[in-house]
């Protein structure tokens, strides 16, 4: 069996970082706009109809969410997120997180790194 281990602070799991959410979300981006990201058919699940709704309403609310800070002294904030209204986001994370971690899991593969432990 093997686990990704976040290097910098030895421990098993992965650093979602400010900076790596916003990396997620723009290499899923660009992989949606290649063309490479396809649904497997048949999907395996108990309710194939309804994960493909929930994965295409969470996609299509997935987005930057701004909030300005209430004085002059609170910095505005952005944040990425898909939870508007009580509603979830939680496979636009598994799919960002799969994607940049098997890409960057891929790329230290090539250069003799390794990651997975």
């Amino acid at each position: 069996m093997a686990f990704y281990v976040d290097q910098k602070a030895s421990r098993v799991g992965v650093l979602t970082t400010e900076a790596i959410k916003h990396a997620m979300c723009q290499m899923v981006v660009v992989m949606l706009q290649e063309r490479r990201i396809h649904v497997h058919r048949p999907l395996v699940s108990r309710d194939e109809k309804g994960m493909l709704l929930r994965l295409r309403e969470q996609m299509e609310v997935y987005s930057y969410q701004f909030k300005l800070g209430t004085n002059t002294f609170q910095k505005d904030r952005v944040a990425l997120s898909g939870k508007v209204g009580g509603m979830k986001d939680d496979i636009c994370i598994a799919l960002q997180l799969a994607c940049y971690f098997t890409n960057l899991e891929t790329q230290r593969a090539a250069q003799g790194l390794g990651g997975l432990a």
